[in-house]
C-alpha cells in the first residue's frame, strides 16, 4: 500500500495537470496544511491510484505523476442497514466502509427511530472511512427503502438476528449476499415472522448478549467477509 495520504476525488484522473474542487484543496491546504510540492494518492473508483504532487495549495493545482495501482473492483455484501440514531448510523456507515461492502441500503423499519438522515454527510463519511482504509471505490450510498422492498430485491440475505438459530456460512456466498441488521429496538413480531419465511432470508445468531446496531454490522461482516 501507498504511504501517502489517499484523497479522493471525483474526476478523472491521468498523467498531468488536476485541478481541485475548492471543497478538496481548502482541505489540503487548511485542514492537512500540506505545503507546495507535498504528495498525495488519489483515486476515484476508476481510474486507479495516482501519485500526485502538490503544485499549489491555494489553487488546488496538481500534478499526476504515475499511478501507482490499477482500479481493482470492490466485490462485496450489500449492507441493508435500519436507519439508526446519528451517531450510531454513521458509525455503521464508516464501518461497513472499512470492511468492504460494495453497497449501504438504509432501511426503513416498524421500530425506527427517524426514517431521514443527511445524504451529504452520510457520503462525506464513507469518502474519509475509504480514504483511511485505503480502499480504491466507494460503497454505493442507495436510497431510503423499505424492509420488503430491500429484501426481495436480493438473492441472498444474512439477517443479524437476535437469539434465533444461526445459518452455515458458506464460501460460496462470499460477495454475493446482503447483510440485514435491525434498529435500535429491534424488528417487530410481524417484520420477524414475514423475515422468517422469506427463502432468501438466513438468519445468523451473534450470540447470546444483545448488541448495539453498530456492533452487530461489525459482527456480522466480519464473519460473512473472512470466509
Amino acid at each position: 500500500m501507498s504511504e501517502l495520504k489517499h484523497i479522493y476525488l471525483n474526476a478523472p484522473l491521468q498523467q498531468g495537470v488536476v485541478v481541485l474542487p475548492k471543497e478538496v484543496a481548502h482541505r489540503l491546504g487548511k485542514v492537512l496544511r500540506l505545503p507546495a510540492g507535498a504528495e498525495i494518492a488519489l483515486f476515484n473508483g476508476k481510474d486507479g491510484l495516482w501519485r500526485a504532487q502538490l503544485d499549489d495549495p491555494k489553487l488546488g493545482i496538481v500534478t499526476c505523476i504515475e499511478c501507482l495501482r490499477p482500479q481493482t473492483v470492490t466485490v462485496g455484501p450489500t449492507l441493508l442497514l435500519a436507519c439508526l440514531k446519528r451517531d450510531a448510523f454513521e458509525t455503521a456507515l464508516r464501518q461497513a466502509t472499512e470492511l468492504g461492502v460494495a453497497a449501504i441500503q438504509p432501511v426503513r423499519t416498524d421500530f425506527v427511530v427517524k426514517t431521514d438522515f443527511n445524504v451529504e454527510r452520510a457520503q462525506a463519511i464513507i469518502v474519509e472511512a475509504a480514504e483511511q482504509c485505503e480502499r480504491l471505490t466507494l460503497p454505493r450510498l442507495l436510497p431510503l427503502a423499505g424492509l420488503k422492498q430491500s429484501v426481495e430485491g436480493q438473492a441472498l440475505v444474512y439477517w443479524a438476528a437476535e437469539r434465533e438459530l444461526a445459518a452455515t456460512w458458506s464460501n460460496s456466498t462470499q460477495g454475493d449476499g446482503a447483510v440485514l441488521v435491525g434498529p435500535e429496538g429491534g424488528f417487530s413480531a410481524a417484520e420477524k415472522n414475514w423475515l422468517k419465511q422469506r427463502p432468501q432470508v438466513r438468519p445468523v445468531c451473534l450470540g447470546q448478549n444483545i448488541l448495539r446496531a453498530d456492533t452487530a454490522v461489525v459482527a456480522v461482516l466480519s464473519q460473512l467477509l473472512r470466509q
